[in-house]
């Protein structure tokens, strides 16, 4: 079946040898260099895309940890703030009460003061229509403790002396 020449045998062997160191010699090696420069291409750029992903990574917590620190800060900012806002309507408040508490004592002494004028003038009024109808009904004038006396004799009759101030007239 198979028919083995051995020079054709020999020939072949030579043939494929020289063939070989040549493919070796011109083919192999710069080919082989081709691969090499890419692994090493490769390998770098494998380096410096773990060296990217480490960086980034690294900036995403320094990331992550400034944006808590600010949060945080705001929240501090947000609670003083609201603090103060609190504490100012607090003292707005009582300023107003002490005012609106100043405005109404200066009012009941204001109304007490007109109270008293009013009273004043009555008791005047009073004294001098009890003056004229006693001259008119005795035809004589008063002297001063006549005159005291029928004025708090009208008083009581009027019920006026529950309003009299502290002095008398």
């Amino acid at each position: 079946m198979l028919n083995t020449e051995w020079g054709l045998m020999i020939w072949t062997f030579v043939t494929f040898g020289i063939a070989v160191f040549v493919l070796w010699k011109y083919a192999f090696g710069p080919l082989q260099r081709v691969i090499d420069e890419r692994r090493d291409r490769i390998q770098q750029s494998i380096d410096t895309a773990e060296q990217t992903r480490a960086e980034a990574a690294k900036l995403l917590a320094e990331y992550k940890e400034t944006l808590a620190r600010v949060r945080h800060e705001a929240n501090e900012i947000l609670q003083r703030s609201q603090q103060a806002g609190e504490e100012a309507r607090a003292q707005l408040v009582g300023e107003a009460r002490q005012e609106a508490d100043r405005l109404v004592g200066k009012a009941h002494e204001q109304i007490e003061r007109d109270t008293q004028a009013a009273l004043q003038r009555l008791r005047d009024e009073v004294a001098d229509l009890t003056l004229l109808a006693t001259q008119k009904v005795a035809g004589k004038v008063l002297s001063g403790e006549d005159h005291r006396r029928l004025i708090e004799q009208a008083l009581k009759e009027a019920h006026l002396e529950d309003l009299e101030l502290g002095t008398r007239g």
